[in-house]
């Protein structure tokens, strides 16, 4: 069926969950499972700069990125995936680059799958803080499977 997905992992519980769903595909297909982490240096900048434990927000961001993508890599292996890589990339403009950075990186590693976790925000907060999903669904032409937290998840 799928023969390599790539996942977007963040750390947070929305892309643990993709990240668990996935890595089940991954296991009943023999899949190559990538995992992928889109640090931004930008959410960095609402830290003062005393409380940054890197000499620079970019290598804040890629420091994170690393971990989570080691975190995430362990747990893949964990729910029996044989062959997980991990992918970081960098992107400093936004939502819309970090969007654009996923699909093309996914696109070029011929990828048949693309996953990730989404919050599923309406309303205001969707205004407010945009949707990355929905941003990755309007760019990519790979089949794309969305996992929504749970309600309790979100809390």
């Amino acid at each position: 069926m799928y023969k390599h997905l790539v996942v977007a992992v963040d750390g947070s519980t929305t892309s643990l969950n993709a990240l668990n769903h996935a890595a089940g595909l991954a296991k009943l297909s023999a899949a190559k499972l990538t995992l992928v982490n889109v640090a931004n240096p930008t959410e960095y900048m609402t830290l003062a700069p005393e409380f940054l434990q890197h000499e620079s927000y970019e290598a804040a961001a890629i420091a994170n990125g690393n971990s989570v993508l080691e975190e995430s890599a362990n747990l893949a292996k964990q729910a029996g995936v044989a062959d997980v890589q991990t992918h970081l990339l960098v992107a400093v403009k936004g939502a819309k680059d970090m969007a654009h950075e996923l699909v093309e990186y996914a696109a070029t590693q011929n990828a048949d799958l693309l996953v990730l976790g989404t919050h599923g925000r309406t309303g205001l907060m969707h205004l407010l803080m945009g949707s990355f999903a929905e941003t990755v669904m309007r760019q990519t032409t790979l089949p794309l499977l969305v996992i929504r937290s749970k309600v309790e998840d979100e809390v």
